[in-house]
This record gives structure tokens, sequence and C-alpha cells, in this order.
């Protein structure tokens, strides 16, 4: 048994003895929908039928999607843990032609909304008329560059266009809106405005000129809501980007924040980043927007969040690779600074259509490839950022009524850390009534941190003062973040604190099952009060028992279970993951109950039916918990384990070299028949590679040291009888080409030639999606 001995607090917190009042009533922000589903708001948070909760919103935008594949990348974010989906309806997209509304194809608004009322997730519809989203013009059609009126102003002849189009999308969102039971629960007007515009695509030379920024402040916004209204978009949501500068209508307007690790928007190529204080704790309810003054009293509305970076989209001077790290932290970050939704932009990535006059992207980046390294990739690929993020989607879904109404408290040391402070450790507090959690971060963009040790934590709420841990201190490893439980109730268990992270909850008749992980580098230790229950038994551990407290560690894993029987008999049990095994867990409703997965694949639910998306693996190993009845499958501890295999398919095609810097790819015509997808991998060294098809670029990728990759299923109706023409754009050695690639990534060209275009090697990698036979997931 291990030595417990008493340790030197070196950080200590109180949380707030007078905590911000919380206010209702004051926002003209709700409403009911027809089945009696109720949406409200206080000044803190948001409420679904009267409880409180944290929603996780995602942006994909369905014009910058193959429709083909809609239903299923929706089924793929819901399983990701997004409950709302946000998206862009960007004008000249529609109305490329002035007077041609384009509502087919990949364009079918409505279509799109219908998938989401059929999978039960909402929509928050972004409705410009300005975007940006990197779009040509910002979303704003040619041919309203020659016009007499000043765009983004309250000018009638520029408001005539804005009503017209409005009215459009009214149309199409028809009986589709939350009043009529239909998904789509919030309409964001305008975007940026009063804070930033777009370059005009149209002028002699791109970005001499740009679409203006507006300066009309909140009667602008005022009356964009009034011919939304008017063309029948009635929610209870009406939002507006609340950045720097930008204005909303008091108590009309949720204003709606965000922020990104690399900020890579600059055109000049000099440019080079400073690290940004997103990673440093802030009250972030009180003061949303960084380093500057909100235009509003913020005190008067929830934190929420529609921009939280999920990636970036490389520009051509400025090309940085997102860690995953990097993306769960400023999720965390948000969370600890008390945000009440989070909303990332992009969570699904997308292609850029190609216009009938001209290609539809910001001169900036690429034509064709919007792939924003988000956590869902252009092709549908699943990255570990998403994996990163569904841990945390998991704990918001089960316990987010919990976390939501808790207030942030941060150390006296706080503003005083800068983000090149690699030795202070950077934590804060959101509390209530003696419950709350810990946040840790230890993950800086562009500085290079260190293993924080000896951490010993003091957290002094009204009532008490928790110490922790126990055993011995903490060891915070570099690009790690934490999320530490105190004063929470377990199904009638007292848990005083644990060093471990909560993960989900799972209810089987009389047990309820409460599943953690180990953070990476960190030991597994519970207090739990002793007087709460009335046996304890544990797995994979050991116990002490001192004072009022018994002492838990256990070694992370499968069998490390805690058990508790309660005074009235019934049975919790504590079970602590590794880290790797919560980034591969997902929960589901199959049998008649909710049942807690682990799988290497990525498990999507198909109405009755379980897929497992593998890429390059034909075999799919899955972990269920509670077991199945009559279940006659291996045990591996608690958990039961399925195998199931689809047949292996190796992909060929034939490579021709051509010109310099150009290869002929060719493929047979039943590449696809037995995958389900086929990702094209070209490793290559150049300043960007470019895909043609008949002479049609089909998509293109900024080189910044990673493999590009295109997803065969999305060309598979070009490629009928058709090559594949792969080109590289030489990268200039002396001319400044190695500035594109940040200095300390992994990536550093070495030739001594001039220009460099070489393809290393090419290959295909097969996507299988398996039917997983548990049973069948409604039964």
């Amino acid at each position: 048994m291990s030595e417990f001995r008493l340790l030197s607090v070196q950080h200590k917190i109180e949380v707030n003895k007078a905590p911000t009042p919380i206010v209702s009533g004051h926002l003209n922000l709700g409403g009911t929908n027809p089945q009696g589903r109720t949406l409200a708001f206080n000044s803190y948070y948001m409420l679904q039928d009267g409880k409180p909760c944290i929603p996780v919103m995602g942006e994909f935008h369905f014009s910058r999607y193959d429709a083909r594949f809609w239903e299923e990348e929706l089924l793929k974010m819901k399983a990701g843990g997004i409950s709302i989906v946000a998206t862009y309806v960007f004008w000249n997209h529609i109305e490329e032609d002035e007077g041609v509304f384009v509502w087919s194809g990949n364009n079918n608004l409505r279509q799109f909304i219908a998938l989401c009322a059929k999978h039960q997730i909402d929509a928050f519809v972004r409705i410009g008329p300005f975007a940006h989203g990197e779009c040509r013009n910002g979303g704003i059609p040619d041919w309203m560059y020659g016009r007499p009126f000043a765009l983004r102003s309250n000018d009638e002849g520029y408001l005539a266009y804005v009503k017209r189009f409005y009215r459009e999308i009214g149309w199409q969102l028809e009986g589709t809106l939350f009043k009529d039971g239909g998904p789509v629960m919030g309409i964001q007007l305008e975007n940026e405005y009063m804070h930033c515009g777009a370059p005009w695509e149209v002028t002699f030379r791109q970005g001499m000129e740009w679409v203006p920024a507006g300066t009309e402040g909140a009667a602008h916004i005022a009356i964009l809501k009034q011919l939304a209204v008017a063309a029948g978009l009635v929610v209870p949501i009406y939002s507006c980007t609340g950045w720097r500068n930008s204005p909303i209508v008091e108590g009309e307007i949720l204003p709606m924040q965000g922020g990104y690790a690399f900020t890579p928007w600059s055109p000049d190529p000099n440019y080079r980043q400073e690290p940004t204080r997103e990673f440093i704790f802030r009250n972030r309810h009180l003061d949303p927007v960084l380093n500057a003054p909100a235009t509003y009293d913020a005190s008067r509305y929830p934190f929420v969040c529609c921009e939280i970076g999920g990636g970036i989209q490389d520009t051509y001077y400025h090309r940085p690779i997102v860690p995953p790290q990097s993306v769960e932290a400023l999720a965390v970050m948000n969370l600890a600074g008390g945000s009440n939704l989070i909303g990332y932009y992009m969570y699904h990535g997308g292609s850029n259509p190609v216009g009938k006059h001209s290609y539809m992207n910001e001169y900036t980046v690429p034509r064709i490839s919007y792939d924003f390294q988000a956590p869902i990739r252009e092709f549908g690929q699943i990255p570990d950022s998403y994996r990163y993020l569904r841990l945390l989607h998991l704990f918001l879904k089960t316990f987010g009524d919990v976390l939501a109404p808790m207030q942030v408290a941060l150390p006296d040391n706080a503003s005083s850390i800068t983000p090149e402070d690699t030795t202070h450790l950077r934590y804060a507090v959101r509390e209530k009534d003696g419950a709350g959690f810990i946040f840790l971060n230890n993950y800086q963009d562009h500085v290079e941190t260190r293993d924080i040790e000896d951490i010993v934590l003091e957290v002094q709420t009204a009532n008490q003062t928790i110490t922790l841990p126990h055993a011995e201190p903490l060891v915070l490893q570099k690009n790690v973040t934490a999320i530490l439980p105190f004063g929470l109730a377990l199904g009638g268990v007292e848990l005083v604190y644990s060093t471990t992270q909560l993960l989900t909850k799972i209810e089987d008749g009389e047990t309820s099952s409460y599943f953690f992980f180990a953070p990476q580098g960190m030991i597994s230790e519970y207090a739990l009060e002793t007087a709460s229950y009335e046996s304890l038994s544990v797995k994979g551990g050991e116990v002490i028992t001192e004072g009022e407290c018994s002492y838990v560690t256990v070694t992370a894993g499968l069998d490390a279970v805690i058990r508790l029987t309660t005074h009235e008999g019934k049975l919790v049990q504590i079970f602590t993951l590794t880290r790797h095994q919560a980034e591969h867990t997902t929960v589901e409703y199959i049998g008649q109950k909710e049942r807690l997965l682990i799988s290497e694949a990525t498990l999507v639910r198909e109405g009755d039916h379980l897929f497992a998306y593998s890429m390059g693996h034909e075999k799919v190993d899955v972990l269920v918990y509670p077991r199945l009845s009559s279940d006659t499958k291996v045990q591996q501890g608690t958990f039961t384990h399925y195998t199931t295999a689809a047949v292996k398919s190796e992909l060929t095609f034939q490579q021709e070299a051509a010109a310099d810097g150009k290869v002929v790819l060719k493929f047979p015509a039943d590449l696809l028949n037995n995958v389900h997808n086929g990702l094209l991998r070209i490793d290559y060294l150049g300043d960007m590679g470019q895909a043609y098809i008949d002479g049609q670029l089909v998509h293109d990728n900024f080189y910044n040291g990673t493999c590009w990759e295109i997803g065969l299923r999305h060309l598979e109706p070009k490629l009928k009888d058709k090559d594949l023409l792969i080109m590289i754009v030489p990268l200039e050695k002396q001319s400044g080409g190695q500035r594109y690639v940040p200095t300390g990534m992994a990536f550093r060209p070495d030739s001594e030639s001039e220009q460099v275009a070489t393809i290393h090697q090419i290959s295909i990698v097969p996507e299988y999606k398996i039917h997983v036979q548990l049973l069948a997931v409604g039964d």
C-alpha cells in the first residue's frame, strides 16, 4: 500500500464570495414549439425545457459539400457530440447572376435542414447578407460591386436587395422553423459588422478594394432583424458576432464570441504571429472580447461562442499546422471562462464550388479546398481533434446542467501570466454551492511549454477548503489540459475531489456507473466522503481511510473500478479509463438502454443500425458496457468484446509521369466497389498542388509539410473514363518560399536547386464502412 503524506500547497484559489447575480426576463429570446419544447435564456446560461444546458454547435456549410453525402456527414457530427449545426447561406452561391436564385443541388438549403430535422439536430442559419468565411467577396455577389449605394449600410437601395435575398431564404425555410416544430432555432444576422470586410475579387488587382465593414451601428442590425421577421424568419434566437466594435441590439440579439490560436489572415508575407492570449484564463462572461471592451453590458448576457477555431484555413503566405491539443485547449479555455454554448468554426471542412463565371474563393486561400483542418475534414476524414473534442462533448451532454450555473473564479496571479510564461501553473475554477471543476491548461500557441511538476491545489469555498491531491503532487505535462471535479454527488456518494476527468455516466437499473479518465501523466486519485456510502471495494487500485475521507488510487484501464454501495442499497461504480480509451469512447442507445462503446474506429448510428468507419483497417473491435442480454461474446473485464470485419481491399492505380511536376493517374472502373471511399494521399514537396480532370481544376492544396489528401468518392462521377492529373507548382527557394512554413514546424525544405517540385509517393488508403451487428440498435 502506498504511503500517504502531507503535501505542501502551492496553488490557492478562493471562489467568489459574492457571485455575479444571475437575472432573467430581460432578454427577448426564447420560445416554445408545438411539441411543448421550450428555449429560454437568463444572463448566464440557456435553458431547454427549464433545465440549464451547454449546447455544442458545429459549423458545416451545405453549399461547400456534395449533397449526396450530407446525411452521412451530419450523422458523424451528431456522433461527435454536435447538437446544433450552424451553416452560412452564401449570397453569391445562391444568386451568382442577378435575379437568378439557385436552390438546387448542393445549394438545396431546404433539403439540408430537412436532414437535420430527420436526425433531431438543431440548426442555426447564418443568413448574412455579408458572411466572409473566406468566400469570394465575403459572400457578396460580383454584380453588387458597381452600385451607387454603400454596401452593409442603411441605404434603401442596398436594403432592397437584402430584403429580396431574405425573402428567398424565408421561402426555403418555411415550415422548418422552431415555431413550426422544425430544427431552425436561430438566425445569425450579418457577420463581423463594423469589425472587418473582405477583398473585392472583381477589381483590377485583388486586394486593392474591400467590401466595407459598415458604419451604422446597432441601427443596421435592428433593420436586418426587421427584414428577417418580415421574410417569415421568426425564431427564438437572433444573434450576431460580438467582436471588437461589433454592435448588438440590446435585449434583442444574442452576442456570440470566438477565438483562434492561429491567425494567418494577414496578406503581408513578412507577418509573424505572436502567441495569443487565448490560453490565459480570464472571466470571459464579464470580459468577452479579448484585449478590448465589449460594445454591450456583458453581465446581462450569457457568454456563448460561434467561432472557436476548430482548425484554420491556410492562406498563401501563412500555412500553420493546427495540433489537436490546440483545438481541445481552446474549447477548455472557453468553458473555464464561463462559456455556456460551445460553437466551432469550422467543425466540418468542405470544398468551394466553382461558379459559372469565376472561382468562389477569397484570393488568399485555395480555390477549391476549404478543409480548415477541421474535426471532420474536407472528405469526411476523422482526425485526432474529433476524438479530443468528443470526450468534452460527452461530458457536456451528461453534466452540462451541473456546469452551466457554475461561476468563474481565478487565482490572484491570473492577470499577470503572459503567453510566454512556461513556469507558472495556469488554472481556474467554476463553482456553485461548494461543487465545481478545476480547469488546468499547459498548452500555448507559438510557445514550447514544459511539464509543470509538484502541483498541489487548494480550493476555498464558502463552507470548506479542499486540498488535492493526497498521495503525491500532480504533474501537468506540456500541451495537456485537464478538468478536475470537486464536491460532486455521484449517485448519493460524495466525491470530495478526483484527479481524473469526468467523461460520462451510464444508468442501468439500480446501478449508476460514472466514467472518468486519467489526464496524460497524472495520477488517478479519488477522495470520497466515508459517511456517504455503506461499503467500498476497489479493483485495480488501493484505498486508505483517513479521518472523514477514503482516498483511492487506481491504475487507469478497463479493470480500474471502484464499487460503492449507498445507504439505500444502490450500486455506484467509478471507472477510470486511460486517456486513449476515453478518446475512443462514445455512448449510443442499444438494446433499449444507453451503452458505452470503445473502438478505434469511428462509430456512427444510422437509424436502427450502427456503423464503424475505419481508415485503412478492415477489422474493427468494439468494447461494450453494460453487456447485452444473452451475450455470449468474450468478456474483457466488465466490458464485452465484439469483433467484426470487412473484406480487405487493395486499391490500385497506374501512375504515368508527364511534364515536369506532373503525373497522370489512371483508376480502374471498379476502384471503390468493395470499399466506402478511397483516400488519395500525395506526399510531395512544392508550393502547391493542383488536381485536374479533363482540364478542370477539381482540387488544390497549399503545401505545409503534411500529406495532401483527396477523397476519390467525391470525384468518382467525374473520373469515369477520365484520368486525374496531379500538378505540383514549384516552391521557389530564392524567392522566399520557405517563409510559408512557420519556424518550429516539422517541415523545412532542404534542397540545392532553385525550384523544388517533388512527388515522393502517391497511395490510396481504403476507408471501410462496416455494419456493427451488436443488436438492432433501437431494440
